[in-house]
């Protein structure tokens, strides 16, 4: 399937979805906003204890157990709102009539699949970037497909949507590079008007990718029983 075929297929389907893109995207937008704001006042309060000159240990003890707790509440929102996006855009590919504005939190019933599939991605990732930069590259775009996996069939381990996501994008990497590429002015819309213009990007670019994935997914073959005496 061409780009442009993939592209307007999306602006079709999010046309057609019972549940508005733009406001499951606002919403994961403001999900997002909070962490940052949150975030801002940790960087201020970090700033104040080191311009403070005397070591305080029950502030810099405070501090440190704060950003801990932030980090991993943080890390685990982040993973659900990543994977029940994904799901939800995935769902506006498929013309799914089931799909809900919970669907954005709907990674929360196999988030310790969720969040081991994060967490390997990223080691993975890291380690061949120590071998190069190119090399970790080339294994981000081989596991691009893992999350799309794994929000359709929750029932698949962390390793087993790995795996698959390599076989998939076995001869795919540049296509799907150059598919991204091709949003590049989009993204720099979304920048130029303060992030607005990420309330039609963010769902249009996802829907596509959803598209991508539905192609180059392994198709499932079913078989009529056919009878003997046919």
């Amino acid at each position: 399937m061409s780009r442009k075929a993939l592209k307007m297929d999306a602006k079709e389907a999010m046309r057609e979805a019972l549940v508005s893109p733009y406001m499951v995207t606002i919403i994961l937008g403001v999900i997002t906003l909070v962490l940052s704001v949150v975030q801002g006042f940790l960087d201020i309060w970090q700033g104040m204890i080191e311009n403070a000159g005397a070591y305080d240990l029950g502030q810099t003890g405070a501090f440190a157990a704060s950003s801990i707790i932030f980090m991993i509440i943080s890390f685990i929102l982040s993973t659900i709102i990543q994977f029940g996006y994904q799901s939800y855009c995935l769902k506006v590919a498929n013309r799914d009539q089931t799909m809900s504005y919970g669907d954005l939190f709907g990674s929360a019933k196999y988030l310790l699949k969720a969040l081991g599939l994060t967490l390997m991605m990223g080691l993975f990732t890291v380690l061949w970037t120590l071998l190069f930069i190119i090399p970790g590259i080339i294994a981000a775009y081989s596991y691009s497909q893992a999350i799309f996996i794994m929000v359709e069939n929750p029932d698949k381990g962390v390793m087993q949507c790995i795996r698959e996501s390599k076989e998939m994008m076995v001869g795919h990497k540049w296509e799907y590079f150059v598919l991204e590429l091709s949003f590049i002015l989009w993204q720099l819309l979304g920048l130029v008007t303060c992030g607005l213009a990420f309330i039609y990007v963010h769902p249009y670019t996802n829907v596509t990718l959803a598209n991508y994935y539905n192609a180059i997914k392994p198709k499932t073959v079913v078989y009529e029983e056919v009878s003997m005496f046919e």
